[in-house]
């Protein structure tokens, strides 16, 4: 055998190792006897039996195109019940148009909201909203229907106003950071070894800057307010950069909270384009698909900003996608459905409250793609 043949077979058995690891999942269920009717047995020559342990790693040796399709069988079992198509119909074609989007290496830029520092011990946004809201006197209720209707920003004002933003940061500091916030946890995980090129991100936590930091470290933060382009040339350059959108809580130069602050980042009546954050946005939009991953996807300034651009050229946009749960009522869902469908973002649902579900679907990302 000559030298070449030696390094082909070494690179062959290099990728069955890691075809034998990327699918640690079935092989765990298929070990554990989850997927019924198979065992290996060493029939000695005395007739004496002994069982073959782990059956996974025994099956790939022995036997590969039955392992293979056994993996294949399970995999379609396990998206089915990931993507919950019994209660989401609509979810195995949306999911396979991203998965489609990944398989040829197009860009996918991730933007994370709230909803994925949940896991991570932190409070839903919305819920830490109305704490303090009531805090500052506000109706419990009233806020509530106003945070459903999209009143974030004008809430958020009030709650300020009583409060002052210097109560407000100290609090937030107590309730976002410490040794409690467990990013682990977050779904932000798993998008490491899947998308490692740049991401967006509205929080003021530091859960997805945390999760990376432990395997796969950002290049560069930039805030939105930056007016060099840096964050655009990362892409173009395929480098991994975080853009935080709204800036870091305790850096009023940059920060994007109170309604003042919307208006000077974004414009006061209207989109003003000549302004970084929605110059920079339009360009991201209209260019690259996008992944709102925790994102409420109701009444956030840059919609208005993706409305723009998708309004003006909706047959050249790249489709956005979005993993987003799911309202309970059917009319309301397809006012949703509605909604998004008209800023160019195709969703996949899962049930208001089960974040465990974003984790999974990435995970089926990986494992398909």
């Amino acid at each position: 055998m000559d030298l070449k043949e030696i390094i082909q077979q070494s690179s062959e058995k290099t990728k069955q190792h890691r075809e034998y690891l990327l699918n640690h999942g079935f092989n765990a269920r298929l070990d554990d006897g989850d997927i019924e009717g198979y065992d290996l047995v060493l029939r000695k020559p005395d007739g004496d039996e002994q069982s073959l342990s782990p059956i996974s790693a025994a099956l790939f040796v022995t036997d590969l195109p039955t392992y293979r399709q056994l993996a294949l069988d399970d995999l379609d079992t396990s998206r089915n019940e990931i993507l919950n198509v019994e209660s989401f119909p609509t979810n195995n074609r949306a999911y396979d148009r991203l998965l489609n989007v990944v398989k040829n290496n197009a860009t996918v830029i991730p933007f994370v909201g709230a909803g994925f520092s949940v896991a991570a011990n932190c409070p839903s946004w919305s819920n830490y909203i109305v704490k303090q809201a009531v805090r500052a006197g506000l109706d419990k209720s009233g806020v509530e229907s106003r945070l459903e209707e999209g009143e974030h920003e004008q809430v958020m004002d009030e709650v300020i106003e009583e409060l002052s933003i210097e109560l407000f940061q100290r609090d937030f500091r107590s309730e976002f950071e410490g040794g409690y916030i467990a990013p682990a946890l977050s779904p932000s995980v798993e998008l490491i070894g899947l998308f490692d090129g740049c991401s967006i991100t509205t929080n003021f936590d530091r859960v997805l800057e945390q999760c990376h930091a432990e395997k796969i470290p950002f290049d560069e933060k930039v805030v939105g307010k930056d007016d060099t382009g840096r964050f655009l040339k990362a892409i173009y350059r395929g480098e991994k950069y975080l853009l935080k959108l709204h800036g870091n809580i305790d850096d009023p130069r940059d920060r994007i909270l109170t309604l003042a602050e919307y208006d000077c980042g974004y414009g006061a009546r209207s989109i003003d384009n000549s302004q970084p954050i929605p110059r920079t946005l339009s360009k991201i939009f209209g260019s690259y698909t996008m992944l709102f991953l925790g994102c409420s996807l109701i009444a956030d300034r840059y919609l208005k900003v993706l409305k723009s651009v998708y309004d003006a050229e909706p047959t050249f946009m790249p489709e956005h996608f979005a993993i987003i749960p799911a309202p309970d009522d059917a009319d309301e869902q397809m006012t949703r459905d509605r909604f998004l469908a008209g800023h160019g973002i195709t969703p996949i649902w899962f049930s208001d409250g089960d974040w465990s579900r974003p984790g999974d679907i990435l995970k089926l990302l990986k494992a398909e793609r």
